[in-house]
């Protein structure tokens, strides 16, 4: 059980690094002044993959104030909290409680 706490841990870490990196890539993106009018495939797949955990916390928030919508940075220090606390907590659980080896 603690080895599944420890692997869950790290999954969890890694998989919240990579969605934080692509929300903030998405922004980078978003921010560019572009020639073209419709999206690239690139960006297209970007919004995709990037734009749910802001769509939720979305749904369940009022995020916008004055035109400036706060959901992506909400979404990054949710993500951020949540690496710091939980899924550290999980690999330090999973440590502690590890057998010990004879």
């Amino acid at each position: 059980m603690s080895q599944l706490m420890i692997t869950g841990g790290w999954i969890f870490n890694l998989l919240s690094t990579i969605w934080i990196v692509l929300i903030v890539v998405n922004l980078i993106v978003s921010w560019l002044p572009s020639k073209i009018k419709t999206p690239t495939i690139f960006q297209q797949w970007l919004r995709q993959v990037a734009e749910p955990p802001i769509n939720l916390l979305r749904r369940t928030l009022p995020t916008v104030y004055r035109d400036m919508d706060f959901a992506p940075w909400l979404t990054i220090l949710i993500l951020v909290l949540m690496k710091v606390f939980i899924f550290r907590a999980m690999i330090y659980w999973g440590m502690l409680n590890r057998p010990p080896v004879v």
